[in-house]
């Protein structure tokens, strides 16, 4: 055994007798894992999460030492203890890490030290007056669908797959932050352009998320795009508007007619109130993405999306990354690339909470 391992059990050994605080996720949060109860209480699989979350891990059965590491995480813990030590200090957890059928489990508090959720960002809080809203629920819009493949890479990467995966992990990091996260779509299945932010205003969202992956003739082409709507564009915008409006080809006539008489009647007003807030809303996930990921932001526009009329809510669409290229193709087929990029959306839609909010406190004590 080596000596590190011996002092780190001593160590435990310790700190067993001492007394902890555990740190109990909010009842609002959203487990993404499938937990069994143990101990009286969820646990979950460690390694099977520590795979899909790209934590690094390794296991000693003779010492029983646990360490996991994860960019700036770093936790040890001990087959049958509560406690743990971390960057932050000594941590006891609800109730022993423990294995049952040769499967390590630990309490479902524990995730939290290796992947903090992304509500736990730097808040951005401003003293300005431009909002009063509080940002409490989102609906998330997975692209395309069903008959509607969305664009398809070289290595058969199809748009709508990628897409559907990537919405419900940000949907799974919105919730654990305590916000009541929902989708237009849990399947491959077709929606028409117009029932998508019809389904938001249903449910009085107060944010509208669509979510696509790119593609382009110059298959040389990568980055991060978000837009918000506008009717006034350049040529580039313009042709992508056209190639995510071509499912208003494929839809119903009838719900077409609908769509566009609800654009001649009150859209004007709507689309006025909201705009100022999509930009901002726009703006910050470009910058959490682009800080996150290294990856180079294209650019926060303006286009003539369909699937942003009739939004009663700030409202966005995510190009995500361009499926045509060869190595945008390859990190958009990797469940960790999804995963990080996920945290990433998740987490600009915080940092816009906080700044709404933020003005908004602000506001009231004045």
């Amino acid at each position: 055994m080596r000596r590190k391992d011996l002092k780190f059990i001593v160590c435990i050994a310790f700190i067993i007798c001492l007394s902890g605080c555990a740190t109990v996720p909010r009842a609002t949060e959203v487990f993404p894992y499938k937990t069994i109860t143990m101990h009286n209480q969820p646990y979950f699989a460690l390694l099977p999460m520590c795979e899909s979350e790209g934590v690094k891990w390794d296991y000693d059965p003779l010492s029983k030492v646990i360490l996991l590491k994860k960019d700036k995480a770093d936790v040890r813990l001990l087959i049958g203890s509560s406690s743990i030590v971390s960057v932050g200090g000594l941590k006891k957890l609800s109730g022993p890490v423990d294995i049952k059928n040769s499967v390590i489990y630990a309490p479902v508090e524990l995730m939290g030290y290796i992947v903090p959720p992304v509500c736990k960002f730097p808040e951005k809080k401003t003293a300005g007056s431009l909002y009063l809203r509080a940002i409490d629920s989102v609906i998330l819009d997975a692209g395309h669908g069903g008959k509607d493949p969305g664009a398809i890479g070289r290595g058969g990467v199809r748009g709508k797959d990628v897409v559907l995966d990537m919405t419900q992990r940000v949907r799974n990091e919105l919730s654990r932050c305590g916000l009541e996260a929902d989708v237009t779509r849990s399947a491959d299945v077709f929606i028409p352009l117009a029932s998508r932010p019809k389904a938001a205003n249903d449910k009085k969202a107060d944010l509208f998320i669509s979510i696509h992956a790119n593609a382009n003739r110059s298959r040389w082409i990568e980055g991060f795009e978000v837009y918000y709507l506008t009717e006034s564009v350049d040529d580039d915008a313009r042709a992508l508007a056209a190639a995510e409006n071509a499912p208003l080809d494929i839809e119903d006539h009838d719900l077409r007619g609908q769509f566009l008489s609800l654009k001649a009647m009150l859209w004007d007003l709507i689309y006025t109130e909201n705009r100022k807030e999509s930009i901002e809303l726009a703006h910050f996930i470009g910058r959490a993405v682009s800080k996150k990921m290294n990856i180079k932001l294209l650019g926060v526009k303006g286009a003539p999306f369909a699937v942003l009329k009739g939004a009663r809510m700030p409202a966005v669409l995510v190009e995500i990354g361009y499926i045509s290229n060869r190595d945008g193709e390859r990190k958009l087929r990797d469940p960790q690339y999804r995963q990080a990029m996920a945290e990433a959306i998740a987490g600009g839609v915080m940092d816009f909470k906080n700044y709404c909010e933020g003005a908004s406190r602000t506001n009231k004590s004045d």
